[in-house]
């Protein structure tokens, strides 16, 4: 009970809140296809193989990046072009799939 009562804050203050999705696309990054949704709260949502993977934005000197430490997923942007990383191997550079 008291562990339930240490919580009701963080709960009811993530309730209070809403982010929405600011721009998603669709991913192909060699074999492996990733769907993306950018969030306007500075994170990402990136799905694969049916797994949501939350990423959250970290500081980076050439473009964009996002990861989770946690499941080791990185995606980023350099120059324009998106890059995946999944358990420290990276995959080709992304091209987005238009449909």
């Amino acid at each position: 009970m008291k562990y339930l009562l240490a919580g009701l804050p963080l709960l009811l203050a993530a309730c209070s809140s809403t982010v929405d999705v600011q721009d998603e696309a669709e991913y192909k990054c060699g074999e492996q296809i990733v769907y993306a949704q950018m969030l306007d709260d500075e994170s990402m949502i990136v799905k694969i193989n049916g797994v949501n993977n939350v990423l959250a934005r970290v500081a980076s000197a050439s473009g964009e990046r996002y990861e989770n430490i946690a499941t080791r997923v990185t995606f980023s942007e350099m120059d324009g072009e998106k890059y995946l990383s999944i358990n420290g191997r990276n995959y080709p550079v992304c091209q987005e799939i238009k449909r």
